[in-house]
C-alpha cells in the first residue's frame, strides 16, 4: 500500500467515525422532528373542527410546514453521507477487483512454473546437482518457501474475495437506504403541497374578519409590550445606577470576564431551548398570518415541546424575576453588560441572585390552554439594545 493512499485511508476513518456519530444525530433529530409532526397532526385533528380558533390552526399549520421542512433537510443532509460512503465504497471495490486480478495472474505464473517442474524426480535432481551442501540447502528452502508464497497467495485471494464480497453487501444496503430516503422525501414534498393549501384557506378565512383577529394579536401585543416596557426600565436603572463609570456597568473583574467571553461567543452561543423552531424573528414585521397586523419584536419566539425547559445561554446571574398579569414569568439573566431575556415561564427554579452556568435549567416553559402552544419568547440585550438572537445564538 502506498503512502498516499495510507494517508487517504486514515483520513476516511476518521472522517467514518464522525460521520457515524453525525449520523446518529440526524437519526435522532428525524426522530424528534416526526414525533413533533405527530403531535401538530393529532391537534388539529381536533381543532379544524372549531371556527373559533383559525389563527391558532393557521399557527399551527405553519409551524408544521416548518418542521416537514427541516425533515426535508435532515433527510437530505442524511442523503448526503450515504452517496459519499457509496462513493467511497465504489472505490474500494474497484481496488479490490483489481488487486484480486492481480494476485489471479500472480497464481497462474506460479501454477505454470510449478506444472514445469512437477516431477518429483526433476527436484530430486535439482537438489542432487548442487555444487555444495550449503546450495543444495538453500534450494530446498526456495521449494519450502515457494510453495509457502504459493499457498499465502491463494490465502490472499480467498479474504480479498470476501471482502469484495462485504463491500457488495455494504453498497446494496446503502443504494437501499438511499432510495428509502428519496421516496420519504418525495412523499414530504407532496405532504407539503397540501400543508400549503391549507394554510392558504385558514388566511383567506382569517382575512375575511381581519377586525377581530387583528383585535386578539393587538391585546398579545399590549401585554407583551407593557413586560417589556419593565424590561427596559431594570436595564436602563442598571445603567443609571453605574453612570460614574466611562465603561458602562461597574462590574467585578469576574463580571467583566464573562462579559468578555459572552461577546467573544457572538455566533457560537446555544439555543435557549434544547429542541425548538423560532416561528417570529426578530424586528418589526408583518403578523405571519395577519399581514395587516406589524409586530415589533425584541427578540425572537421559539416554539417548542410542553417537555422542554428554558435553559440560560451563558454562565450569569438571575438579575430579576418579573410576574406579568396573566401569571407567567419573566426571567433576567445578567452577563456583565449583556443581559437575556425569557419570557412566558409557567414555572421558575431560580431566585434572584442566583449564579448560573451555561445550559442551566431556569424555568419551565407555559403552555397556552387555548391553543396548546408552548412558545418562550427570547431576547438579548448589550447595554440596554436590542440585539438580533440569530446572530448570536449557533444555528438559530
Amino acid at each position: 500500500m502506498n503512502l498516499s493512499r495510507l494517508v487517504f485511508l486514515i483520513i476516511f476513518f476518521i472522517a467514518s467515525g464522525l460521520h457515524c456519530q453525525t449520523k446518529q444525530d440526524l437519526q435522532s433529530q428525524k426522530k424528534q422532528i416526526k414525533n413533533e409532526i405527530r403531535k401538530i397532526e393529532i391537534k388539529l385533528s381536533e381543532s379544524l373542527k372549531q371556527k373559533d380558533l383559525i389563527i391558532s390552526n393557521a399557527e399551527d399549520i405553519n409551524y408544521k410546514i416548518n418542521l416537514q421542512q427541516n425533515l426535508i433537510n435532515n433527510i437530505n443532509t442524511q442523503l448526503n453521507l450515504i452517496l459519499s460512503e457509496i462513493e467511497y465504497n465504489e472505490d474500494e471495490l474497484s481496488d479490490l477487483k483489481n488487486r484480486e486480478l492481480s494476485l489471479k495472474k500472480d497464481l497462474s505464473k506460479m501454477l505454470l512454473v510449478g506444472y514445469k517442474k512437477k516431477s518429483s524426480l526433476n527436484k530430486i535432481m535439482y537438489i542432487f546437482s548442487s555444487s555444495s551442501f550449503l546450495q543444495a540447502y538453500k534450494r530446498i528452502q526456495y521449494f519450502k518457501q515457494y510453495a509457502n508464497f504459493q499457498n499465502k497467495t491463494i490465502s490472499k485471494i480467498i479474504n480479498t474475495s470476501s471482502e469484495i464480497t462485504n463491500v457488495i453487501i455494504k453498497l446494496d444496503s446503502q443504494k437501499f437506504n438511499k432510495e428509502i430516503l428519496i421516496d420519504e422525501n418525495e412523499l414530504i414534498k407532496k405532504n407539503l403541497s397540501k400543508e400549503f393549501k391549507n394554510l392558504n384557506n385558514l388566511i383567506s378565512q382569517a382575512n375575511k374578519n381581519q377586525k377581530k383577529y387583528a383585535s386578539e394579536i393587538k391585546k398579545k401585543q399590549k401585554l407583551s409590550k407593557e413586560i417589556d416596557k419593565q424590561i427596559q426600565k431594570l436595564i436602563t436603572q442598571a445603567l443609571a445606577n453605574s453612570k460614574k463609570q466611562k465603561d458602562g456597568f461597574a462590574l467585578t473583574e469576574e463580571a467583566k470576564l464573562i462579559s468578555k467571553n459572552f461577546n467573544a461567543n457572538k455566533g457560537k452561543l446555544p439555543a435557549p431551548v434544547s429542541r425548538g423552531n423560532v416561528i417570529l424573528g426578530f424586528g418589526k414585521q408583518p403578523h405571519p398570518i395577519v399581514k395587516t397586523t406589524i409586530i415589533q419584536s425584541n427578540g425572537v419566539r421559539i416554539r417548542t415541546s410542553s417537555d422542554i425547559q428554558a435553559r440560560s445561554i451563558f454562565d450569569g446571574i438571575v438579575y430579576s424575576i418579573i410576574v406579568s398579569k396573566n401569571n407567567t414569568h419573566t426571567i433576567l439573566i445578567q452577563h456583565g453588560n449583556f443581559f437575556t431575556v425569557y419570557k412566558n415561564l409557567s414555572e421558575i427554579f431560580v431566585s434572584k441572585g442566583d449564579k448560573l452556568s451555561t445550559k442551566d435549567p431556569i424555568g419551565k416553559i407555559a403552555t397556552d390552554p387555548l391553543n396548546g402552544q408552548t412558545v418562550l419568547s427570547f431576547s438579548i440585550f448589550n447595554n440596554g439594545v436590542p440585539q438580533n438572537p440569530k446572530l448570536w445564538i449557533y444555528k438559530m
